[in-house]
C-alpha cells in the first residue's frame, strides 16, 4: 500500500554558534527520504530560527516507509565556502504504520552530531497517509506490531502464540570501505549510523512478513543485535516470538493500590468465556467449532492438520483448561504431550523468546539448555551473503532443540542468542529453558493475558517444578525427591531456568542476585590455532561458572535460579565469563543441604584447623543469609506426611544415581534437613580460591535487595518511586604479571565495586530493590575490561511487606494497601532532591531537568488520603510544580510495567543506534566522563522520540550494545550504543481513583509535570 509522507519543519532552538564573526548562525534544514531531498529557506543570523516551512510531501512505497528513516540535517549556510553541518535527526516512521497507533509525530528532537554530541533542538511534524492496497505480492508488512517486552504486553491478550521468528541481514561495513581512507570521521560515522538504521528497518519488515505468513499480527520479545565483523561485514540479526494479540477493549479497573505488577488487567474469571465471542479477531478463530484445529499456527506445512483425530481430542483439551482433573492419569499426560508435540512439530524451531507467560502456558520445566560454537569469520565464502551465517545459527538452534528433547521437553522458553567477536574469531551462543507447554495456547483463544493466578483453571502451582523427563533413564545424574507441595510427582534438588519466576509458584522469603565471575588467560594466536584454543577453554569455563553458581546458591540457602544469563566474552589474550541469576527458595523443592569442606591431607593439624575454621565460617554465612532473605520454610510438612521424605527403599536407589555416589556420600550427616550436604573438596590452590571467593561475596547493605528478573520474588508492595540508571566502567590491567588469579580478583573487585557504588548513590531510596540488574561485559582492548550495568531501583514499603507475608500464608487475596505510604521510613522527596543523589543523577539517568519538583507528582499519589499535615505540604509542593516552568520527563524503565500505574497504549518500538567519537578524550573527563555524557545524550534522544509520539514512558528499555574503543596515545575514543524499548502511554492509579473533578484536574496538572 503506497503512501504519502508529509513533513513540516517548524523551528529550531539553542543552536550552536557557527559564525565566529557575528556569534550567530545562518541555519537551514534539509529533509531527505529515500532519494528525494527538500530544503527549507535559510534563516539568517539567529540561534533560534523560525522556519515554519510548507509541508514537504514524499510519495513512496510502504516498503520504503518501513526500511528508510526520515533524515533531517541542519546546516549553517556559508556564501563562499561549503555549508557546515550542525547535526542530524533520524526519525523512524514505523510507529505511524500501525492501525491503532499515533497519527502524527510532532515535537522537539535533539540535533545530534557524532563528534560534538547534541547541538540544539529542532521542531518537526510528520504525518503519513496510507492507501489501502490488497496486493498479495506486496513486500511490506505494515501493521505488524513489535514489542521488546518479553511477556505478553499489558492491555493485550494472546489468542495464539505461534512461535519463533528470526532474520539476519548482512552488509559491508562503511568503516572498512576504501573510501573511508579519504572521508572525514564524521562522514564515516554517519554512513554507519544510516546503514544500521536502514538494515534494522529491513530486518523488521522481513520478520513482519514471516509473522503475516504464520497468520500472526505481532512480535513479542523482539531482540535485535548487530555484529561488527570488521572486514567481513556488518550483520544485523533479530529473533522474536510471533503471536496473534487482541487488544483488551474494556479492561476492568484495577484494585486501588495493590502494587502487584500484573494485576492491571485482572478480569473476573467468568469473563474469560465471553472474550472469544465478543471480539473473535480476524483469522485466529475463523469458526467457533474449529477453535481447536491447528490451522492458525500452521505456517510451513500444508498438510490438513485439522483432521478428525485432532477434532476428536477437543473435549479433553477443554478439560485441560479447567483444572487438570486427571493429572496423575498417565494416559491423559501422554495424550496432552502427543497433542502439543504435533502442534510444535510443524515448526522448525519450537522456541519462545518470552520469559513470562499467560497462566497455564508452562506445564513443566526441564532445565537450562545451551550451545556454543566458535567460528572463523575469514572462512566465510561470500561475506556479502547471509547464507553462511544462517547455516551457523541453524546448527546451534538444532543443537538446542536436541538438548531439549533429551530432557523430555518439546519446546524452549526464555530463549536468547548472542555473539562475541575478537579479530576473526566469533563465538556464537544460544541458551534457553527446556519446557513442556500447554497446547491450548498454541492453537486457540487463551483466556486473558494477565499472569495472575486463577486457581480454578490452572494446574497445581507446583506442577511447574515437576520433572518432565523419565526418572529411570535420566539425561544426567540428578537427585530426585517427591515434590514438597503435592507429594505426588518427583522434583529435582535444584532448578536452573532462564525465565522469570511464574506468578503463581509458591516461594519462600525473598530472592537475591547471584553472580559467578571468571577470567581465563589464553595465548595470543592466529586464526585456526586461536579458535582451537578458545574451543578447548569453553567447556571448562562453563563448568566452573556453573560450579560457582551452585556453591553460591547453596551458600544463600536457596534451591532455584531464575533469569540465568551466561555471557562468555573473547579478547585477544583472555576469556571472560559472567553468569547472573536470581536465587529463590521454591517451596516445592527440597531444602538445600549445607556445604561441607573436606581436605585431602588430614595429617597436618594446622591445615585441619584452617578447614574447620572455614567450615564454621560457611555455616555462619548460610545461617545469616537465611535470616536476611527470610527463608524459613514452614515446618508443618513433617507431621502431615508422617514419614521421612522419600521411602527408605527409594532413598538408596536415588543416592546411587547421584554423581558423588561414593561411600563418603553415605556417611555424611543426613540430619540436616534430611538432605545431603554439598561436598567441596580442597585439593589444590584453585579450590582454596573458590572457597575464599565464596566467603568474600559481600551481601548488599541493609535495606537493599537486588535481582535480575522483572519482579523481586517476595516483595509485592512497590511504591511508585522508580529510578533507572546505566553505569559503565572500564579498567586497565597492568600486564606485568597477569595470572588467572590476579585477573579473577580484579574482575571480581570491579563488579563488586560497581554494585557498591550503586548502593551508595541510591542510599536515600532505602528500603529499595534493584530489579532487572543487567550486566554486560566486553574486552575493548588487549588489557582492559568493560562492564556496563543497567537496572532500575524501586522503593517498597517494609511494614506492608510483613502484613502481606502473613496474608499470603492464609490464602492470597489481592492486597489493597491504601495507607502504605504513611508508613514510609523516608519521605519520597529524598529520592529526587537529596544532595546525595545529585552527583549520581547528573551522570546517569538524570532525573533530567526535573529540578526540585521531581518529588511532587510522586508525592501526590501517596498523599491524597493521608494525614492532615499533608494538605499544606501538597499545596506548597504544587505551587512550586506549577509555577516553575518544568520540562516534563518521559519515564524510563527496563521493566515491562510501571509500579502504581496502568499502561493504556503501546505506541511502537523504539530502536535507536548512535555513534559518538571524540578527539579530546582527556578534556571531556576521560573515559568515564565521555561515556556517561554520551549515555545521557542517548537518554535525551530516546525521551524526545517518545514524547513526539505522544507517549510518556519507555518500558522494557535495554541497552543492547555498548561498543567502546579508545586510542589513549592519540587522545581519541569512539563508542557505539544500541538501545531499544517500547514507547507507551501510562496513567497513574491516582487518576483513576480520584473522582471529584477539582482534585482530578489538580492531579493531572501535577502528573503532566512528570509525564511526557
Amino acid at each position: 500500500m503506497p503512501g504519502k509522507l508529509k513533513v513540516k519543519i517548524v523551528a529550531g532552538r539553542h543552536l550552536p554558534v557557527m559564525d565566529r564573526a557575528s556569534d550567530l548562525t545562518d541555519a537551514f534544514a534539509e529533509v531527505k527520504f529515500a532519494n528525494t531531498t527538500f530544503k527549507t529557506d535559510v534563516y539568517p543570523k539567529s540561534l533560534n530560527p523560525q522556519w515554519n516551512s510548507e509541508w514537504f510531501k514524499f510519495e513512496v512505497d510502504d516498503e520504503d516507509l518501513q526500511d528508510e528513516p526520515l533524515q533531517i540535517t541542519v546546516l549553517d549556510h556559508d556564501t563562499y565556502s561549503a555549508n557546515d553541518a550542525i547535526g542530524k535527526v533520524y526519525i523512524d516512521i514505523d510507529p505511524l504504520l500501525y492501525t491503532e497507533a499515533a497519527t502524527v509525530i510532532s515535537g522537539w528532537f535533539p540535533i545530534y552530531d557524532t563528534i560534538h554530541g547534541i547541538r540544539g533542538e529542532i521542531s518537526v511534524v510528520v504525518k503519513v497517509d496510507l492507501f489501502n492496497d490488497l496486493n498479495r505480492f506486496r513486500q511490506s508488512s505494515c501493521g505488524v506490531k513489535f514489542f521488546c517486552t518479553t511477556s505478553i504486553p499489558k492491555s493485550y491478550r494472546a489468542i495464539v502464540i505461534h512461535g519463533f521468528v528470526e532474520e539476519l541481514v548482512v552488509n559491508e561495513d562503511p568503516e572498512y570501505q576504501w573510501i573511508d581512507r579519504i572521508r572525514t570521521p564524521r562522514a564515516s560515522n554517519e554512513a554507519r549510523q544510516r546503514l544500521i538504521s536502514l538494515m534494522s528497518g529491513e530486518l523488521q519488515r522481513k520478520i513482519g512478513l514471516k509473522v503475516l505468513e504464520m497468520r500472526g499480527n505481532a512480535v513479542v520479545g523482539y531482540l535485535q543485535c548487530f555484529d561488527l565483523e570488521g572486514e567481513s561485514g556488518l550483520v544485523v540479526r533479530a529473533i522474536g516470538t510471533a503471536c496473534t494479540l487482541d487488544k483488551l477493549t474494556n479492561p476492568a479497573p484495577f484494585p486501588p493500590a495493590c502494587h502487584s505488577p500484573c494485576k492491571e488487567l485482572k478480569e473476573t474469571p467468568f469473563s474469560d468465556e465471553l472474550i472469544p465471542n465478543t471480539h473473535s479477531s480476524g483469522p485466529s478463530t475463523p469458526l467457533k467449532n474449529q477453535t481447536y484445529s491447528f490451522s492458525p499456527s500452521k505456517s510451513y506445512s500444508r498438510q490438513s492438520s485439522s483432521s478428525d483425530t485432532d477434532l476428536s481430542l477437543t473435549p479433553k483439551t477443554t478439560g485441560m483448561g479447567s483444572g487438570s482433573a486427571g493429572r496423575e492419569g498417565g494416559a491423559f499426560k501422554a495424550l496432552l504431550r502427543q497433542q502439543t508435540q504435533s502442534a510444535l512439530e510443524q515448526r522448525e524451531f519450537p522456541f519462545f523468546t518470552l520469559t513470562a507467560f499467560p497462566v497455564g502456558f508452562l506445564v513443566h520445566v526441564g532445565g537450562v539448555v545451551s550451545a556454543r560454537s566458535v567460528k572463523l569469520l575469514d572462512r566465510i565464502h561470500n561475506p556479502d551473503e547471509p547464507e553462511t551465517r544462517d547455516a551457523w545459527w541453524a546448527e546451534i538452534r538444532q543443537e538446542i532443540k536436541s538438548h531439549a528433547k533429551a530432557l523430555g521437553c518439546h519446546a524452549v522458553v526464555g530463549y536468547s542468542e548472542s555473539t562475541s567477536i575478537c579479530e576473526e574469531v566469533c563465538i556464537l551462543s544460544a541458551s534457553g529453558t527446556a519446557a513442556v507447554l500447554n497446547p491450548r495456547f498454541l492453537q486457540e483463544a487463551a483466556g486473558e493475558c494477565c499472569l495472575e493466578q486463577r486457581t480454578e483453571e490452572s494446574q497445581p502451582p507446583c506442577g511447574f517444578c515437576h520433572i518432565p523427563y523419565d526418572e529411570l533413564n535420566m539425561p544426567f545424574p540428578a537427585h530426585l525427591t517427591f515434590c514438597y507441595s503435592c507429594r505426588k510427582q518427583k522434583v529435582p534438588d535444584v532448578l536452573f531456568t532462564t525465565i522469570d519466576l511464574p506468578a503463581d509458584t509458591p516461594s519462600v522469603g525473598k530472592g537475591c542476585l547471584i553472580q559467578a565471575r571468571l577470567c581465563r588467560l589464553k595465548k595470543k594466536a592466529q586464526a585456526e590455532a586461536n579458535a582451537t584454543a578458545i574451543s578447548n577453554l569453553l567447556p571448562f569455563m562453563e563448568y566452573e561458572l556453573h560450579t560457582q553458581l551452585m556453591n553460591k546458591l547453596k551458600l544463600k540457602g536457596m534451591n532455584a535460579m531464575f533469569g540465568l544469563r551466561i555471557q562468555i566474552t573473547v579478547g585477544e589474550n583472555m576469556l571472560l565469563g559472567l553468569a547472573s541469576a536470581t536465587g529463590v527458595y521454591l517451596a516445592s523443592l527440597p531444602t538445600p543441604g549445607g556445604i561441607q569442606i573436606s581436605g585431602k591431607t588430614p595429617s597436618d593439624t594446622s591445615y585441619e584447623q584452617h578447614i574447620s575454621h572455614m567450615q564454621k565460617k560457611i555455616n555462619e554465612t548460610i545461617a545469616k543469609n537465611k535470616e536476611l532473605y527470610e527463608i524459613n520454610p514452614p515446618e508443618i510438612l513433617e507431621e502431615t506426611i508422617g514419614s521421612p521424605i522419600p521411602e527408605p527403599r527409594q532413598r538408596t536407589r536415588l543416592l546411587r544415581s547421584q554423581s558423588e555416589s561414593s561411600d563418603e556420600a553415605m556417611e555424611l550427616d543426613l540430619s540436616h534437613g534430611k538432605k545431603d550436604a554439598f561436598v567441596l573438596e580442597i585439593d589444590d590452590t584453585d579450590a582454596v580460591e573458590d572457597v575464599h571467593s565464596l566467603l568474600t561475596d559481600v551481601p548488599p547493605p541493609p535495606g537493599f535487595y537486588s535481582c535480575n528478573t522483572e519482579i523481586m520474588p517476595g516483595i509485592n508492595n512497590w511504591t511508585s518511586d522508580i529510578q533507572m540508571f546505566t553505569s559503565v566502567r572500564v579498567i586497565r590491567l597492568s600486564n606485568a604479571n597477569l595470572t588467572n588469579q590476579t585477573l579473577n580478583k580484579s574482575f571480581n573487585d570491579m563488579c563488586e565495586n560497581l554494585l557498591k557504588s550503586l548502593y551508595f548513590k541510591l542510599r536515600s531510596m532505602v528500603p529499595c530493590c534493584l530489579c532487572h540488574v543487567n550486566f554486560t561485559v566486553a574486552v575493548p582492548e588487549d588489557e582492559s575490561i568493560q562492564v556496563a550495568v543497567t537496572a532500575v531501583a524501586i522503593s517498597f514499603d517494609k511494614q506492608d511487606a510483613l502484613q502481606s507475608s502473613k496474608s499470603k500464608v492464609e490464602g492470597t487475596q489481592p492486597r489493597v494497601s491504601t495507607d502504605t505510604d504513611e508508613l514510609l521510613q523516608f519521605p519520597l522527596e529524598l529520592s529526587s532532591d537529596s544532595p546525595g543523589l545529585q552527583p549520581f543523577s547528573s551522570a546517569k539517568d538524570l532525573q533530567e531537568r526535573m529540578g526540585p519538583s521531581a518529588g511532587a507528582p510522586q508525592r501526590v499519589t501517596s498523599l491524597d488520603k493521608s494525614s492532615p499535615l499533608s494538605e499544606g505540604h501538597l499545596k506548597n509542593r504544587a505551587g512550586s510544580a506549577l509555577c516553575s516552568p518544568t520540562v516534563s520527563v518521559v519515564k524510563m524503565t527496563p521493566l515491562s510495567f510501571i509500579p502504581g500505574a496502568k499502561i493504556t497504549k503501546f505506541l511502537g518500538i523504539i530502536n535507536m543506534f548512535f555513534i559518538r567519537e571524540t578527539t579530546s578524550l582527556r578534556e571531556e573527563g576521560g573515559v568515564s566522563g565521555f561515556l556517561h555524557a554520551f549515555i545521557c545524550e542517548v537518554f535525551a534522544m530516546v525521551r524526545a522520540h517518545v514524547a513526539a509520539l505522544g507517549g510518556n514512558a519507555v518500558v522494557s528499555y535495554i541497552m543492547k550494545q555498548c561498543v567502546f574503543m579508545e586510542n589513549t596515545n592519540k587522545n581519541q575514543a569512539q563508542c557505539l550504543i544500541n538501545v531499544s524499548g517500547d514507547a507507551v502511554i501510562f496513567t497513574r492509579e491516582l487518576e483513576v481513583e480520584v473522582t471529584s473533578s477539582a482534585s482530578l484536574q489538580h492531579s493531572s496538572q501535577m502528573i503532566a509535570g512528570e509525564g511526557t
